[in-house]
């Protein structure tokens, strides 16, 4: 889910239900998240992983398109410090390469095949280490942010089988439920708009406009504090955007 924060990571995560056991799961957030709040998204990332698959393995990676260890990556650093989980480190493989940053990316962001080579042997490498070590269990410890515990309760809203769709651009669902309030939908080219009415009151409008021409799916948060006692209702601008909404979640301490 390219262009999403680590809360999507979150809710893909909690959302998840294929019954399979994970051996290990490989975190890569950071770019495209605002300092404020990361750290919160980022460990309930970890503890959500802890809690559905308790033998899984973690490797969080510092994303080389930071280019220096902003103060985003010295939070996953002291997140993974405290959890015992093992880091790689492509800041400093893409540093250490030889080459510059231009010719390990095609856009100056994302790895071009030579990156993607650094990004495999750098994973990699972890994994061979932690694997001759039998280690990169995570650490039975408490939370660093209390706020975290705001995430520990889920329930996930599917638009193609818990919600009922009234015409081409409208849904609703029966529903009671309080806490953080996330949408999941896509952006097309232009902008993006979905009302989002909470027991018939207009509660949040949503609104994103997408320079791009291609679509995109993402996860949001649409408020920190929301309670809908009857109803949530969801409009979206046309059907092109309405095809495109995949649900909506609750989360809560």
């Amino acid at each position: 889910m390219g262009g999403n924060t680590s809360y999507a990571g979150y809710v893909r995560t909690m959302a998840l239900n294929d019954d399979v056991d994970y051996d290990l799961a490989i975190i890569c957030y950071g770019q495209n998240d605002r300092t404020d709040g990361f750290s919160t998204n980022y460990e309930s990332i970890i503890r959500t992983i802890r809690t559905k698959y308790p033998d899984c393995s973690i490797i969080s990676i510092l994303e080389s398109s930071q280019r220096e260890y902003t103060e985003k990556m010295t939070t996953i650093q002291s997140i993974c410090e405290h959890y015992g989980i093992p880091v790689a480190d492509t800041i400093d493989a893409f540093n250490n390469s030889g080459k510059a940053y231009d010719d390990l990316s095609s856009d100056g962001v994302h790895p071009n095949d030579a990156g993607q080579e650094i990004y495999f042997e750098t994973v990699k490498a972890v994994i061979d280490d932690n694997v001759a070590a039998s280690t990169g269990k995570m650490k039975d410890t408490d939370v660093i942010n209390a706020d975290v515990h705001k995430f520990d309760n889920f329930v996930w809203y599917d638009a193609s089988s818990d919600f009922e769709q009234v015409d081409d651009t409208t849904f609703t669902i029966s529903t009671s439920a309080s806490g953080i309030l996330g949408i999941d939908y896509t952006y097309e080219s232009g902008d993006n708009k979905a009302d989002i009415y909470v027991d018939g009151e207009l509660f949040e409008s949503p609104t994103v406009t997408f320079d791009y021409d291609f679509s995109q799916r993402h996860i949001l948060v649409v408020s920190d504090d929301c309670t809908v006692k009857n109803e949530i209702k969801v409009v979206f601008t046309s059907k092109e955007q309405a095809d495109g909404f995949k649900g909506m979640c609750f989360s809560w301490e």
